[in-house]
């Protein structure tokens, strides 16, 4: 199956007539009979329906033709889009961000940089912090935006954001008319661990905080996102931590509380990772947004080989 089908059969489509199709398509009447059926084959059904008078479609094919004016759209689009960088009239940004960072540093930076470059588009990839690395190397993404970041072999780190770390606890919670909690009285409350990943540096962080109060946590749960991990909270399944930027968003049925103990364990990172040869102008453009003086390489930026 490739495009040309699509293109004949969404033709035939609008047409609903062998010949009128045909002709727009500059065709012989024959030659797109057996495109169409050829495409009937690789769908394993019928698309149309020869027998009635006029012809009609049949249910699958209705909705073949949706799917393919959309694949045509967006392969159109796709095209201009890569013809207009190409000749050096635009560019484009891919942006792979975990989703707190959305409820911080990442908007405000997205509308500075859209106001200095309104014809950079942007690709926005919400992802896992542990999936980034792999679309910095593959090209996928320019810059990836995450959580307790690790290293990346042949990227730069930027910090953006350092914040403390809040326990989200439901509002019927024993403990949610205190003021701050300890880590020892959360021994007996069920835990929502997230990102449900097995690498994800912030799990391994939570369960840093348990191991160094000494306690084992009770994972009731397990959530691949941070608000289904706070919906658990809030239906009364356990707790969960976040970062201070989440917590001050709020919700009614949750309430978020700082721990209290030694600081620095109990504080989260965001940072930005971008490939350390990328030297594209958007890129930088794009850091600079963040409202921070971009380091030299022996201060706060970290480079790994």
């Amino acid at each position: 199956m490739n495009l040309r089908h699509l293109q004949f059969f969404v033709v035939l489509a609008e047409e609903l007539n062998f010949s009128r199709a045909a002709e727009r398509l500059h065709v012989a009447q024959p030659a797109l009979s057996q495109q169409i059926r050829v495409l009937e084959d690789r769908m394993g059904t019928r698309l149309v329906d020869r027998g009635s008078r006029p012809l009609s479609l049949t249910e699958a094919g209705r909705y073949f033709c949706i799917e393919a004016r959309q694949i045509l759209e967006s392969f159109e689009q796709a095209t201009l889009g890569t013809r207009e960088i190409g000749l050096g009239r635009r560019g484009w940004l891919g942006i792979g961000f975990t989703r707190s960072a959305m409820y911080s540093v990442l908007p405000p930076a997205l509308k500075a940089f859209h106001r200095k470059f309104p014809d950079v588009e942007l690709k926005l990839f919400e992802m896992l912090t542990e999936e980034q690395a792999d679309a910095l190397h593959e090209k996928r993404i320019h810059v990836g935006i995450g959580r307790q970041v690790q290293p990346i072999a042949g990227c730069t780190m930027l910090l953006l954001l350092r914040e403390h770390v809040m326990i989200a606890l439901p509002s019927d919670h024993p403990l949610a008319s205190c003021k701050a909690v300890r880590m020892e009285e959360l021994a007996d409350s069920p835990l929502v661990l997230y990102p449900k990943h097995q690498s994800a540096n912030f799990a391994r962080f939570v369960e840093s905080l348990y191991r160094d109060a000494g306690l084992t946590p009770y994972v009731a749960y397990q959530a691949y996102e941070i608000q289904t991990a706070i919906a658990l909270v809030a239906a009364g399944l356990g707790i969960t931590f976040v970062g201070e930027s989440v917590a001050r968003l709020g919700r009614s049925d949750v309430v978020y509380r700082p721990l209290l103990g030694a600081g620095l364990a109990q504080t989260t990172t965001l940072a930005a990772s971008f490939r350390t040869e990328d030297d594209s102008i958007h890129l930088r453009a794009f850091l600079d947004s963040f409202g921070l003086q971009l380091p030299s390489p022996d201060e706060t930026i970290r480079k790994t080989q």
